[in-house]
């Protein structure tokens, strides 16, 4: 299992996404659905579920959608499991 899925499966997913808008290319919609999808939608229950946390952490400043796409917002901040290295990344 590659870092990513393991993340996936054992972090929240606010932190997931605060991970993966860390850069300026950021994360599109449907690739985020697909990792949650192929780890049968744990923590988020199902799309829907995946689609109001990302609308409440673009109210919160977190992040913004750019079209499809998941960025840091003006709120951003580490995810916690980064802050602690918790995974080796190669």
């Amino acid at each position: 299992m590659n870092t990513i899925n393991c993340i996936v499966l054992n972090e929240s997913p606010e932190d997931v996404v605060l991970f993966l808008s860390k850069n300026e290319s950021g994360i599109s919609l449907p690739r985020l659905d697909g990792l949650y999808s192929r780890a049968n939608w744990i923590h988020v229950k199902d799309s829907w579920g995946l689609l109001t946390l990302i609308k409440k952490m673009c109210g919160d400043g977190l992040i913004r959608c750019d079209g499809a796409v998941i960025v840091r917002g003006p709120n951003w901040k580490e995810a916690t499991f980064m802050l602690e290295r918790k995974y080796a990344f190669n």
